[in-house]
């Protein structure tokens, strides 16, 4: 798998992460309820998940249109957001069941205010080797001798919110290169879109794009690239999050998260680690996949993200990540990711599976 398989064809290579002890139970169990449906609709349980329009929502794009969660009975409504945050906070209201983004201060600190959700599988990890996460650097800094990490000092760079994932992908990249998150001017500027043009104008120096937004300004020319920081900073970054209320259906939660194991470990199998570039059920799944996110399929084949093959959390990450958004002050209180784990769907459905 990694450099072997399909991607490397696309300029990429991945190394996949071998998926030992990286299981762990939270003490944070979702509370047991009833069986009422979150909705039906023709005999089949609606659930709606909100996520955004990126690769590294693939397996819930194979998942909706191959018919994994048709099988057992669950139809997915997806709803689409410009901002991890937003996502966190409509999951939290109960306005969203699924919520399928990054993990954010904000989840955190909504949970401490009593308005909790439960991170239940792993969505998507910055991994050595993928190309997912860029730090880019603007024509006019890059032009004025940012060209290392530690030009970064005294610059200003763009992020989406305070307390999101970029933020934590800044200041553990900062912090690996003898630096810290004060050292640079941090410029919230919300949706991906604002990030991008703010970094082609020359608003900022620098910011950290995903794809599709970066390929997108270092083919035209628009940006430089200073690393990949999927190659620098290994993060359980992306998680699927339960509402209380649909965690409280437990027969349709844990039908929904069989339909998205099954999901995952085809999307592992037959996508990320394909070997085979005229594999139909390759190309197939990059075309889904570029439904959903607007794409050609050969730049879909550039963007993978590896995704635990069984949905498993990186609790110990997950915990690693929260006690750095306490350092700097973006989350309060004694919330502990233990709290906000609750792997049992995952184990049970795993279970049911037969895995």
């Amino acid at each position: 798998m990694g450099k072997t398989r399909m991607r490397m064809i696309a300029g990429t290579g991945l190394v996949a992460l071998l998926a030992l002890g990286l299981t762990a139970c939270g003490s944070g169990a979702a509370p047991s309820g009833g069986t009422a449906p979150s909705g039906t609709s023709g005999g089949k349980t609606t659930v709606t998940v909100g996520t955004t329009p990126l690769v590294s929502s693939a397996p819930l794009y194979l998942a909706k249109d191959m018919g994994f969660w048709d099988k057992y009975g669950i139809q997915v409504d997806l709803k689409t957001f410009q901002a991890a945050q937003p996502i966190s906070v409509a999951t939290a209201a109960g306005d969203l069941d699924v919520s399928a983004t990054g993990v954010t201060a904000s989840l955190f600190n909504l949970y401490e205010g009593g308005k909790k959700m439960y991170l239940v599988a792993d969505k998507g990890r910055i991994w050595p080797g993928q190309h997912f996460q860029a730090f880019l650097v603007s024509n006019k800094a890059w032009d004025a001798g940012l060209t290392s990490a530690q030009g970064l000092k005294g610059k200003k760079v763009g992020i989406s919110q305070t307390g999101s994932t970029f933020d934590y992908l800044l200041g553990k990249y900062l912090e690996q290169n003898g630096m810290k998150l004060s050292d640079v001017t941090r410029t919230p500027l919300g949706e991906l879109t604002n990030m991008a043009s703010a970094l082609e104008s020359g608003q900022v120096d620098a910011a950290i794009l995903p794809q599709p937004f970066a390929d997108k300004l270092l083919n035209s020319h628009k940006a430089h690239l200073l690393v990949w920081l999927d190659d620098e900073v290994k993060t359980d970054l992306l998680a699927v999050a339960y509402s209380p209320k649909f965690a409280q259906n437990r027969d349709a939660a844990v039908r929904f998260m069989e339909g998205y194991i099954e999901s995952t470990k085809w999307y592992m199998d037959h996508v990320f680690n394909a070997k085979n570039p005229k594999d139909p059920d390759y190309q197939k799944a990059l075309s889904i996949i570029g439904k959903y996110t607007s794409e050609q399929p050969d730049q879909v084949a550039k963007e993978l993200v590896y995704v635990d093959p069984q949905g498993a959390l990186w609790a110990d990450n997950i915990q690693e990540q929260l006690d750095w958004y306490k350092a700097q002050g973006f989350v309060k209180g004694n919330v502990q990711a233990k709290d906000v784990i609750d792997t049992s769907f995952q184990q049970e459905a795993l279970k049911k599976l037969g895995q």
